[in-house]
Protein backbone atom coordinates (compact mmCIF):
# COMPACT_ATOMS: atom_id res chain seq x y z
CA UNK A 1 0.00 0.00 0.00
CA UNK A 2 3.08 1.89 0.72
CA UNK A 3 4.20 1.38 -2.45
CA UNK A 4 0.97 2.60 -4.61
CA UNK A 5 -1.25 4.97 -2.00
CA UNK A 6 -3.01 6.35 -4.77
CA UNK A 7 -4.65 2.81 -5.55
CA UNK A 8 -4.74 1.36 -2.04
CA UNK A 9 -6.90 2.22 1.39
CA UNK A 10 -6.20 0.54 4.68
CA UNK A 11 -8.93 0.94 7.14
CA UNK A 12 -9.25 -0.12 10.93
CA UNK A 13 -13.13 -0.57 11.57
CA UNK A 14 -14.63 -0.99 14.69
CA UNK A 15 -17.41 -0.07 17.12
CA UNK A 16 -17.82 1.45 20.18
CA UNK A 17 -21.03 2.57 22.53
CA UNK A 18 -21.04 6.09 24.28
CA UNK A 19 -23.68 6.44 27.37
CA UNK A 20 -25.07 9.73 29.10
CA UNK A 21 -23.46 9.12 31.92
CA UNK A 22 -20.15 11.01 31.83
CA UNK A 23 -17.43 9.18 30.71
CA UNK A 24 -14.84 8.21 33.50
CA UNK A 25 -11.22 9.87 32.55
CA UNK A 26 -8.22 10.33 34.71
CA UNK A 27 -7.93 14.12 36.41
CA UNK A 28 -6.24 16.10 38.95
CA UNK A 29 -7.40 15.89 42.66
CA UNK A 30 -6.50 17.05 46.08
CA UNK A 31 -5.65 14.42 48.40
CA UNK A 32 -8.62 12.86 50.18
CA UNK A 33 -11.21 14.57 48.50
CA UNK A 34 -12.78 12.02 45.64
CA UNK A 35 -13.92 13.89 42.49
CA UNK A 36 -17.51 13.08 41.75
CA UNK A 37 -19.31 13.40 38.23
CA UNK A 38 -23.43 13.68 38.33
CA UNK A 39 -25.31 11.05 36.44
CA UNK A 40 -28.52 10.69 34.22
CA UNK A 41 -31.54 9.13 36.18
CA UNK A 42 -31.88 6.69 33.16
CA UNK A 43 -29.00 6.13 31.21
CA UNK A 44 -29.09 5.92 27.55
CA UNK A 45 -26.43 4.90 24.92
CA UNK A 46 -25.89 4.87 21.21
CA UNK A 47 -23.40 2.70 19.14
CA UNK A 48 -20.91 4.21 16.76
CA UNK A 49 -19.52 2.11 14.09
CA UNK A 50 -16.62 3.76 12.60
CA UNK A 51 -13.52 3.13 10.16
CA UNK A 52 -10.32 5.21 9.81
CA UNK A 53 -7.53 4.92 7.10
CA UNK A 54 -4.17 4.38 8.12
CA UNK A 55 -2.69 7.55 6.59
CA UNK A 56 -5.59 9.37 7.74
CA UNK A 57 -6.83 10.05 4.34
CA UNK A 58 -10.58 9.14 5.13
CA UNK A 59 -12.64 8.12 7.65
CA UNK A 60 -16.11 6.99 7.50
CA UNK A 61 -18.60 7.46 10.99
CA UNK A 62 -21.93 6.30 11.28
CA UNK A 63 -24.09 6.66 14.79
CA UNK A 64 -27.41 4.64 15.51
CA UNK A 65 -28.62 3.84 18.59
CA UNK A 66 -28.10 -0.01 18.73
CA UNK A 67 -25.53 -2.28 17.26
CA UNK A 68 -26.55 -4.99 15.39
CA UNK A 69 -25.38 -6.27 11.69
CA UNK A 70 -27.76 -3.71 9.93
CA UNK A 71 -25.54 -1.30 11.14
CA UNK A 72 -22.71 -2.72 10.19
CA UNK A 73 -23.87 -3.62 6.98
CA UNK A 74 -24.93 0.08 6.54
CA UNK A 75 -21.25 1.03 7.34
CA UNK A 76 -20.68 -0.83 4.24
CA UNK A 77 -22.77 0.94 2.32
CA UNK A 78 -21.14 4.32 3.49
CA UNK A 79 -17.63 2.76 2.79
CA UNK A 80 -18.90 1.46 -0.74
CA UNK A 81 -19.80 5.24 -1.55
CA UNK A 82 -16.52 6.56 -0.26
CA UNK A 83 -14.75 3.73 -2.40
CA UNK A 84 -16.59 4.89 -5.67
CA UNK A 85 -15.21 8.27 -4.74
CA UNK A 86 -12.01 7.76 -4.54
CA UNK A 87 -11.91 4.99 -6.96
CA UNK A 88 -9.67 3.13 -4.70
CA UNK A 89 -9.39 -0.56 -3.69
CA UNK A 90 -9.79 -1.30 0.64
CA UNK A 91 -8.38 -3.62 2.51
CA UNK A 92 -10.97 -3.14 5.73
CA UNK A 93 -9.47 -4.77 9.06
CA UNK A 94 -12.27 -6.36 11.35
CA UNK A 95 -12.19 -8.26 14.57
CA UNK A 96 -14.57 -10.98 15.05
CA UNK A 97 -17.21 -9.72 16.31
CA UNK A 98 -20.22 -10.85 15.67
CA UNK A 99 -22.09 -7.97 14.02
CA UNK A 100 -18.61 -8.79 11.72
CA UNK A 101 -19.18 -13.08 11.42
CA UNK A 102 -23.21 -13.31 11.16
CA UNK A 103 -24.54 -14.64 7.89
CA UNK A 104 -25.57 -11.46 6.56
CA UNK A 105 -22.64 -9.75 7.28
CA UNK A 106 -20.32 -12.22 5.47
CA UNK A 107 -22.55 -11.82 2.75
CA UNK A 108 -22.29 -8.42 2.13
CA UNK A 109 -18.47 -8.19 2.20
CA UNK A 110 -18.55 -11.30 -0.24
CA UNK A 111 -20.63 -8.76 -2.14
CA UNK A 112 -18.18 -6.75 -2.66
CA UNK A 113 -14.58 -8.66 -2.95
CA UNK A 114 -14.25 -6.57 -5.90
CA UNK A 115 -12.94 -3.91 -4.08
CA UNK A 116 -13.17 -5.12 -0.57
CA UNK A 117 -10.73 -7.08 0.80
CA UNK A 118 -10.92 -8.53 4.32
CA UNK A 119 -7.94 -8.84 7.07
CA UNK A 120 -9.35 -10.59 9.86
CA UNK A 121 -7.31 -9.81 13.37
CA UNK A 122 -6.83 -12.01 16.32
CA UNK A 123 -9.21 -13.51 18.44
CA UNK A 124 -8.88 -10.34 21.56
CA UNK A 125 -6.50 -8.62 20.49
CA UNK A 126 -7.91 -5.02 20.53
CA UNK A 127 -4.40 -3.31 20.76
CA UNK A 128 -4.21 -4.35 17.11
CA UNK A 129 -6.92 -2.34 16.27
CA UNK A 130 -6.04 1.48 15.49
CA UNK A 131 -9.52 2.24 15.76
CA UNK A 132 -9.60 1.45 19.62
CA UNK A 133 -7.39 4.42 20.23
CA UNK A 134 -9.88 7.23 18.86
CA UNK A 135 -12.42 5.73 20.90
CA UNK A 136 -10.25 6.51 24.30
CA UNK A 137 -9.56 10.05 22.67
CA UNK A 138 -13.89 10.61 21.61
CA UNK A 139 -15.13 9.48 25.25
CA UNK A 140 -12.14 11.52 26.59
CA UNK A 141 -13.01 15.06 24.50
CA UNK A 142 -16.89 14.43 23.91
CA UNK A 143 -18.37 12.34 26.38
CA UNK A 144 -16.57 13.86 29.95
CA UNK A 145 -19.44 15.87 30.78
CA UNK A 146 -22.98 15.51 31.17
CA UNK A 147 -25.15 16.68 28.40
CA UNK A 148 -28.40 18.20 28.75
CA UNK A 149 -30.60 16.80 26.23
CA UNK A 150 -30.34 13.76 24.34
CA UNK A 151 -30.26 15.63 21.15
CA UNK A 152 -26.91 17.63 22.73
CA UNK A 153 -25.46 14.35 23.40
CA UNK A 154 -25.88 13.26 19.77
CA UNK A 155 -24.34 16.60 18.95
CA UNK A 156 -21.74 16.58 21.04
CA UNK A 157 -20.14 12.89 20.22
CA UNK A 158 -20.99 14.31 16.03
CA UNK A 159 -18.57 17.20 17.30
CA UNK A 160 -15.87 14.62 18.69
CA UNK A 161 -15.99 12.50 15.83
CA UNK A 162 -15.57 15.38 13.86
CA UNK A 163 -12.47 16.60 15.71
CA UNK A 164 -10.64 13.05 15.41
CA UNK A 165 -9.54 14.27 11.90
CA UNK A 166 -9.22 13.15 8.00
CA UNK A 167 -9.10 14.76 4.79
CA UNK A 168 -12.25 13.16 3.95
CA UNK A 169 -15.02 12.24 6.40
CA UNK A 170 -18.17 10.88 5.81
CA UNK A 171 -20.14 11.25 9.43
CA UNK A 172 -24.07 10.26 9.28
CA UNK A 173 -26.40 10.68 12.08
CA UNK A 174 -29.09 7.92 11.81
CA UNK A 175 -30.13 8.02 15.67
CA UNK A 176 -33.95 8.09 15.52
CA UNK A 177 -36.50 10.45 16.42
CA UNK A 178 -38.16 7.43 19.48
CA UNK A 179 -34.60 7.33 20.51
CA UNK A 180 -34.15 11.29 21.48
CA UNK A 181 -37.94 11.27 23.06
CA UNK A 182 -36.46 8.81 25.68
CA UNK A 183 -37.94 5.83 24.08
CA UNK A 184 -35.82 2.25 25.16
CA UNK A 185 -37.13 0.76 22.14
CA UNK A 186 -39.49 1.68 18.94
CA UNK A 187 -42.67 2.85 19.93
CA UNK A 188 -45.50 0.16 19.06
CA UNK A 189 -48.87 2.33 18.55
CA UNK A 190 -50.17 0.47 21.27
CA UNK A 191 -51.83 1.65 24.59
CA UNK A 192 -49.98 1.15 27.52
CA UNK A 193 -51.12 -1.60 29.80
CA UNK A 194 -52.38 -5.21 29.00
CA UNK A 195 -54.67 -5.64 26.31
CA UNK A 196 -58.54 -5.96 26.53
CA UNK A 197 -59.60 -9.76 26.63
CA UNK A 198 -55.98 -10.95 26.68
CA UNK A 199 -55.17 -14.72 27.56
CA UNK A 200 -51.82 -15.64 28.57
CA UNK A 201 -50.29 -18.17 26.04
CA UNK A 202 -49.25 -20.49 28.49
CA UNK A 203 -51.52 -22.85 31.31
CA UNK A 204 -51.53 -21.24 34.91
CA UNK A 205 -50.90 -23.75 37.46
CA UNK A 206 -54.82 -25.04 39.11
CA UNK A 207 -55.27 -23.73 42.31
CA UNK A 208 -54.82 -26.10 44.95
CA UNK A 209 -57.89 -26.99 46.29
CA UNK A 210 -56.55 -29.85 48.93
CA UNK A 211 -55.54 -27.83 52.38
CA UNK A 212 -51.55 -28.44 53.71
CA UNK A 213 -52.02 -31.30 56.67
CA UNK A 214 -49.50 -31.41 59.23
CA UNK A 215 -46.85 -34.21 58.64
CA UNK A 216 -47.22 -37.79 59.91
CA UNK A 217 -45.50 -38.11 63.62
Amino acid sequence: MRAEPERYELHFQDETHLETNPHLCRTWHRKGQQPTLPGVGTNRRVTVFGSVEVLGRARVELVRATQDTAGFVRSLELLEAHQQAVQREIYLVLDNASVHTSQESLQALAARQAWLHVVWLAKYSPQLNRKEREWRYLKRDARAHLAPTLRAFVDGILAGLQQLGGTLATIVDEVPQWFLEGHRKPPTGRPAGRPVGAKDSYKRAPYRLKKNLPAYT
